[in-house]
């Protein structure tokens, strides 16, 4: 070997070590960010079971009172289609024959 194949060697060896010093502090960014981001969903997880956890006394009062309204507004709509007049049902077509036929 001559003297130019030795210094690109060893100049290609200075790069080999310089890239593999970048890639070691990119595999530790890497690391270290997904560590983070497990972290910070952990934290919004936490809070938010937390805080549902204190406001839900607060809050079953509310849904049960929309949950009567619901089911108070079916009724409602139930009630409308039996007086429907397009619609009538078989009991009272029964009770208006038997009105006719007396």
């Amino acid at each position: 070997m001559d003297e130019y194949e030795k210094e690109l060697m060893r100049k290609n060896l200075e790069v080999s070590q310089e890239s593999l010093k970048l890639l070691k502090k990119m595999h530790r960014a890497r690391m270290v960010g997904g560590t983070l981001k497990v972290f910070k969903w952990m934290i919004i997880i936490g809070i938010s079971l937390g805080s549902y956890y204190y406001v839900e006394p607060y809050l079953r009062p509310m849904i049960d009172a929309v949950g009567g309204i619901t089911s108070g507004a079916e009724r409602v709509q139930g009630v409308g289609e039996a007086a429907n007049p397009n619609n009538p049902s078989p009991d009272f077509i029964e009770k208006l024959r038997g009105l006719l036929l007396r």
